[in-house]
């Protein structure tokens, strides 16, 4: 069955549907569906039974910050199921699959995959299953070692890092590590101006030729120094594939000095982006910026959305000005040392302070509520900075709709630009940026984001048109009657 073939089958909404479930355990995978099923003799496998014992089947919230929400999966148990209750389920693979019920099984199409989270109920009749998505995976610290003396973890660099603590890793010698990754190069910093020292790149370390007298930081430059390079280094920790990544190639840099997990990682790095990352239905890393939609790549029509289930969900005001702080000094100093201080004013200052700024501001006179805003950013060269500034603040030029709207199931995905023909918002193109997806109540859930009241262009100008039209056709007619 081709794509387009499978888009057809949806939007009938008369054609009649199944959902198969697989739910691996530590001893192999059980088969159930929400009717019976069994797989042909050429499928693979072969002549699989699917059991007719899913009485519910999860709801899928997919949005654009990171996160995923699953309901449970609930079975009929008719007493044949008592032995699964004590199985090992716990971080196993749940698949769902979306078909029809006369189809081979290679036609069925992937609906959403997770983890099971085990047996959270069972009862005469009832076994039901918790299910978290696949992004829990990445609420795993990574091990990054631990330091001498326990001084905490062995710091983590990544890019392009700023003055940075350095922490002794030797008793005998005046070794520090700087990072947990090896570093393409290193300067460490006696109250900030660069001293005599030995690399030791391959293991992040620096020996220095004498002892400092204040204050030792680090200037860190580590191979991973663009956003997709990060996301890239974050989803090979995890052993996640990539599904799309959608960035600036700015200069970036991030850095922790404590216990951190690829979860935080993905969300500092695209909050001073404009970005949003989340796992597609593969379990796939998809990294894109936000933009303010172009052309619609999705149209939905009033027929397709439930009678009365289209509501505005919030609303967000424009931005005033915007402030992106970046650059960011992981150790500032209360003094630097003479030579900076008398030759060097702007290394100086910067050494003294956490973040460098970047404001812009627009007009929003029609907006009296309009935000002042600010955001801390992952990005390392004023020029990039300034740049993404200036597109950020563009997203909010004027005031922000998020609408809720239910459709009859579909495809659509997080991130689409969508057009929605409806009275409510007629003509706004916007992003959708939550899909709730249920494949037993047959609808779908949509939050889209509308960056403008009214489509930008010649909107005004169609309206005074189609006025004056009006106005001299109508008085026409009238005298003709």
């Amino acid at each position: 069955m081709t794509d387009a073939e499978y888009q057809a089958w949806l939007a009938d909404l008369t054609a009649p549907r199944i959902v198969l479930c697989e739910l691996d355990y530590a001893g192999g995978t059980e088969h159930v569906a929400s009717h019976p099923y069994v797989s042909g003799p050429t499928d693979v496998p072969a002549h699989q039974v699917y059991d007719d014992l899913l009485a519910e089947a999860i709801d899928i919230e997919t949005r654009i910050d990171g996160l995923i929400r699953f309901g449970e999966i609930s079975l009929v148990d008719d007493g044949s199921l008592w032995r699964w209750v004590s199985r090992a389920w716990n971080g196993h693979a749940v698949r769902l699959y979306l078909g029809g019920p006369d189809w081979p099984l290679a036609d069925f199409r992937l609906h959403a995959r997770g983890t099971n989270a085990g047996v959270i109920e069972s009862r005469r009749g009832v076994l039901a299953f918790g299910v978290t998505d696949q992004s829990a995976q990445l609420d795993e610290p990574i091990d990054t070692g631990s330091l001498p003396n326990g001084a905490g973890a062995v710091p983590l660099a990544l890019g392009s890092v700023y003055n940075a603590p350095a922490y002794r890793s030797s008793t005998t010698a005046l070794e520090y590590t700087a990072s947990y990754l090896p570093v393409t190069a290193l300067t460490p910093k006696d109250s900030g101006n660069p001293v005599p020292h030995t690399d030791n790149l391959a293991n992040g370390r620096f020996t220095l030729a004498n002892a400092t007298q204040a204050s030792l930081t680090v200037d860190i430059e580590e191979q991973h120094n663009t956003p997709a390079l990060i996301a890239q280094w974050v989803a090979d920790q995890y052993g996640i594939a990539i599904g799309e990544l959608s960035l600036p190639a700015y200069r970036v840099g991030l850095y922790y000095n404590a216990t951190v997990t690829g979860r935080q990682i993905l969300d500092e790095l695209c909050r001073g982006l404009g970005a949003y990352w989340y796992l597609n239905a593969l379990g796939e890393l998809v990294v894109r910026q936000h933009t303010i939609p172009g052309a619609a790549e999705v149209v939905v029509s009033i027929d397709d959305i439930e009678w009365g289930q289209i509501s505005l969900a919030e609303t967000e005001q424009p931005w005033r000005s915007l402030t992106l702080r970046w650059g960011r000094n992981h150790a500032p100093l209360d003094s630097v040392a003479g030579v900076i201080e008398d030759n060097d004013a702007t290394a100086a200052s910067r050494l003294k302070r956490e973040w460098s700024e970047s404001t812009t501001s627009q007009g929003v006179d029609a907006h009296p509520q309009a935000e002042d805003a600010t955001r801390d950013s992952c990005i390392q060269r004023e020029a990039d900075a300034v740049l993404e500034r200036d597109r950020l603040i563009t997203l909010r030029p004027v005031r922000a709709d998020v609408w809720e709207i239910d459709v009859f199931l579909s495809t659509i995905r997080t991130g689409q630009a969508i057009e929605v023909e409806h009275a409510a918002v007629e003509r706004m193109i916007g992003r959708v940026i939550g899909v709730n997806r249920s494949p037993t109540r047959g609808t779908t859930t949509l939050r889209v984001w509308f960056p403008v009241p009214w489509p930008p262009g010649d909107l005004g100008a169609a309206v005074d048109a189609l006025d004056i039209a009006v106005n001299e056709t109508l008085p026409a007619l009238f005298a003709e009657a």
